[in-house]
């Protein structure tokens, strides 16, 4: 018996050792991670984001896109982007691995079928509709009764059915070429598009333009990178990574290739109903330079943390910052990672030393207002700004330049699009 039990042993023995033999080199291999190198990037034309112009893929989510590889350090050229019909980008983008999506708005619906990297833009989704049909709506109610058209996939759809339009009343299209088309022959009454690209297609298209109007307009949505859910993280979190270095990180001019970008595409915008007002502004300046004059170290150390008031925690569009007469900020309650930059001869995106501007008016008038175009974080857009400035001297017996402002509405409104 014990033989014959040695025996079994042995058997059992050569039979793991030859199946493990036989496991196919594959099964034993971990597979190597990507690089950017094996990624495609897909989108459609949807100027200002994403078009063609003389053979040339362009656009702002196109040279975002390549400003971010470029900072992780594997840059790729514009004509690895391949310009299909945004259904067929949108299903290449789900269905095939190493696939990059430009430009998608990110939504509940849509959450797990991609990783996202984002938001780097925000668009506004408009109805468009003959002026001369004399469509007036004034409640999402009113949709309801109307046809109305909008790209297979694009988000239009999910946004009208949130907004009650029944999937009867949807007409789906491959590109808005053929949705024009279907208002001119009355197959629908409007169409839902973004405010921009739309306008862009209905000049393309039309000997008459202006036959074509805004008729509604729903919020603005962010837009971000769709990457095909195969992707690893690590290279997701990567690219991630160098899209927020570029749009926060400042170069030696003191903007950021972000702003660049959207200044060179679509320029300087005003802020519509800016939630901050001047007596605000003024108030916590005014706040802020009695605090620092009776505890500098105090309220810096609060400034810095972003402690109300100085950091408005029912409006956050409300902060102070406070720079040393030498340019360099002391105290920054929405953004310390700028504490102890010197931001002397550092400009705007057109080019305006606002900076040294404000400091040199505080040391020569005391206090002031100074105009310059910056960005806005979270509206991902470059806005006309205004900032009241104040010079104080701290319980330290040197003296600093107190800053808070505020993003400013169009003055001519009539003008406004």
């Amino acid at each position: 018996m014990v033989k014959i039990h040695h025996v079994f042993l042995l058997c059992l023995t050569l039979f793991v050792v030859f199946a493990a033999g036989c496991t196919t080199p594959e099964e034993n291999v971990v597979p190597s991670p990507i690089g950017v190198e094996e990624l495609t990037f897909v989108t459609e034309e949807y100027p200002p984001f994403n078009y063609i112009e003389d053979g040339v893929v362009k656009g702002i989510s196109v040279d975002i896109l390549l400003g971010a590889l470029e900072e992780m350090g594997t840059p790729v050229s514009g004509d690895q982007i391949l310009v299909l019909p945004w259904h067929i980008a949108y299903d290449t983008a789900l269905s095939e691995k190493n696939t990059v999506l430009l430009t998608i708005v990110r939504s509940p619906e849509r959450e797990e079928l991609f990783k996202w990297a984002g938001p780097f833009v925000s668009i506004a989704f408009v109805l468009f509709g003959d002026v001369h049909e004399g469509v007036t709506i004034s409640t999402p109610d009113d949709l309801k009764k109307y046809r109305i058209g909008v790209v297979k996939d694009d988000y239009a759809g999910i946004l009208l059915k949130e907004n009650g339009v029944l999937e009867s009343n949807i007409i789906e299209a491959e590109d808005v070429l053929t949705l024009i088309s279907l208002i001119h022959d009355g197959t629908i009454d409007l169409f839902c598009y973004g405010d921009i690209a739309g306008r862009y297609f209905i000049e393309k298209a039309t000997d008459d333009p202006d036959q074509f109007g805004i008729v509604y307009r729903f919020e603005s949505y962010d837009l971000y990178f769709a990457f095909n859910r195969e992707t690893p993280d690590s290279l997701v979190e990567a690219f991630q990574e160098s899209l927020d270095t570029l749009r926060y990180q400042p170069d030696q001019t003191g903007v950021t290739e972000y702003q660049r970008i959207l200044y060179s595409y679509i320029g300087v915008s005003y802020l519509p109903n800016p939630s901050v007002t001047r007596e605000q502004v003024i108030d916590l300046v005014d706040r802020t330079a009695d605090a620092i004059e009776t505890d500098t170290p105090g309220t810096f150390a609060r400034i810095n943390a972003g402690e109300h008031p100085f950091w408005d925690r029912e409006n956050r569009a409300l902060y102070v910052f406070v720079y040393d007469t030498n340019v360099t900020i002391v105290a920054e309650a929405d953004n310390p990672r700028l504490i102890g930059v010197n931001m002397r001869g550092k400009t705007d995106i057109a080019g305006t030393p606002f900076r040294d501007q404000i400091t040199d008016s505080a040391l020569t008038e005391g206090s002031g207002w100074v105009d310059y175009k910056w960005m806005i974080p979270e509206m991902n857009g470059i806005y006309h700004k205004s900032v009241y400035f104040k010079l104080t001297e701290g319980s330290d017996n040197n003296q600093y330049i107190v800053i808070s402002g505020l993003y400013s509405a169009n003055p001519n409104p009539a003008h406004d699009d």
